[in-house]
């Protein structure tokens, strides 16, 4: 599948694997995540969900090249994450309510968290979006690419739309 095209059935698939995770079910988390990793030529996508103060991990996805620790140690650094740790792209993103951008450069945005885990997973870049309802974050979805991109990239058009989808009621 091209990297330019936003696949059209991935907001739905999110929208029906979170209605499974609200029913206490992860059945689906996986093979969405699988699909927005491949469809978009990414490093790495991570998926967390808002529980009290914190961020809890429902999925990270890397391709096959990534280390292995480096993955192990993403999950267990990202795992359960509070709110306080604005350094991390994925929990500014939910802080703040608004998307973030993180680049290899650690002294960039005071996002030195995410300009680390960067550098180890082989991406120039991230994106963390978070999913909001009434005004309050239930999630947060990112992306780490090799390749830079901005708001009109078929990378960032494709999270906003399964960050739309899961946006609404």
């Amino acid at each position: 599948m091209s990297r330019d095209a936003l696949v059209p059935s991935l907001p739905d698939d999110f929208r029906e694997a979170w209605s499974l995770v609200v029913a206490g079910s992860h059945d689906r988390v996986e093979e969405v995540m699988s699909s927005l990793l491949s469809a978009t030529g990414a490093r790495a996508v991570g998926w967390w969900r808002r529980i009290g103060d914190e961020l809890e991990q429902l999925s990270f996805r890397a391709v096959a090249d990534m280390p292995q620790e480096v993955q192990l140690g993403f999950m267990a650094a990202t795992g359960r994450v509070p709110l306080s740790r604005v350094d991390l792209g994925c929990v500014r993103a939910a802080a703040e309510l608004r998307p973030v951008v993180a680049r290899e450069d650690a002294g960039q945005r005071g996002l030195s968290g995410s300009a680390s885990w960067l550098e180890r997973f082989g991406a120039s870049q991230s994106l963390a979006l978070p999913i909001v309802r009434s005004g309050n974050v239930i999630g947060v979805v990112a992306i780490a690419t090799a390749d830079t991109f901005d708001e009109r990239s078929p990378i960032w058009t494709t999270l906003a739309a399964i960050v739309a989808e899961l946006s609404s009621e």
